[in-house]
Formats: structure tokens, sequence, C-alpha cells
């Protein structure tokens, strides 16, 4: 398939790992320049790796950030000012019931799912609708 991804930039959040990291491989197959993000420097240097040992030429550079924290988001949007491609794949959840879920469980899910995705689209939104 060709998705005409070549020279286009793009930002995978959650990417280290599961779906986003299979999303930060199809993005990097296709000819996309990919920037994965993850928690840890570890762990976005093994997908690195990984992604680069499969696909020869790959594109990929790693964010290490909590991008549930607004740091992590300005270290983010200052590492990659513009993209072509952004996917909100970032997201926790802690399986246990309802009834049990915390008001502090509610704010840290939301910030990790809701509000990353909000803050990184009120960044990049604009100058990719401006790309079109």
């Amino acid at each position: 398939m060709n998705l005409q991804l070549d020279g286009k930039k793009a930002l995978v959040t959650g990417s280290t790992a599961g779906i986003g990291f299979a999303i930060a491989r199809a993005l990097a197959r296709e000819g996309a320049s990919v920037t994965i993000t993850g928690r840890t420097q570890h762990r976005v240097d093994n997908a690195i790796e990984n992604i680069q040992k499969e696909i020869h030429g790959a594109k990929v550079s790693g964010i290490a950030a909590d991008l549930a924290a607004r740091d992590g988001i300005s270290k983010t949007i200052q590492a990659v000012s513009a993209v072509d491609v952004l996917v909100n794949n970032l997201g926790v959840y802690e399986p246990k019931p309802f009834e049990q879920i915390a008001d502090d469980d509610w704010h840290a899910i939301i910030e990790t799912n809701f509000m990353s995705g909000v803050r990184l689209s009120r960044h990049y939104l604009p100058q990719m609708k401006a790309a079109n």
C-alpha cells in the first residue's frame, strides 16, 4: 500500500508497544519520518531499534516524556515543532469496578487519555489545517 507519506512527519503518542508501536511501524514502512513517545528512554530506544531492524532506512526518532504532564507536552512540542500526521494513541486504564475508581484515578485517566491529546492537537492542528 502506498499512503504517499514520503517526506511527511508523524508523531505517535504512546508508541513504544502495542497498537501505538504498530502504527509507528506502519507509518515508517510507508516512508514517513516518525517520532515515537514513551515514558522512559529505555523503552523509546528499544522501540526505535526494533523498527530500524525491521525496516531498512526507517526514519525514526523518539522522545521520553510523560504526556499526562504539561512539562512532557512542552518537551515534545519543543522537540517536534510541526507534524503532518498526529496520532493521539496514549491511554491508560486499570481494570477495576467503576465504583472503586477514586477521583484521583479519574483525574489521572483524564489527564493522560484526554488532555494529552487536547494539548497536542491544540498545538499541531492549526499548522496541519494550514498545510491542508
